[in-house]
């Protein structure tokens, strides 16, 4: 399956979310026994990518291209420590 950027980056990012040792296999084994994942509920993911799936695609990407989003995320989420 092919897998756009932007999948692989929010595959990427939930990983650091879940903290799992395999985020992959941990997402399977929830699909298989409760029916949808956190991958698929979370993160929008309609399949999850494999690491090497991931790494394909995010390597060749600059760090440039993704500092504007990971200003906005950072803001948002110190919006809401100052807001609670």
């Amino acid at each position: 399956m092919k897998y756009a950027v932007g999948e692989a980056g929010r595959a990427a990012f939930s990983v650091f979310f879940m903290q799992t040792p395999s985020f992959l296999a941990h997402q399977r084994a929830m699909k298989e026994t409760k029916g949808c994942n956190n991958a698929e509920s979370l993160f929008g993911l309609e399949e999850t990518p494999s690491d090497n799936e991931i790494r394909n695609l995010l390597d060749p990407v600059c760090p440039d291209e993704l500092s504007g989003m990971f200003r906005w995320v950072f803001e948002e989420l110190d919006g809401q420590s100052s807001a609670a």
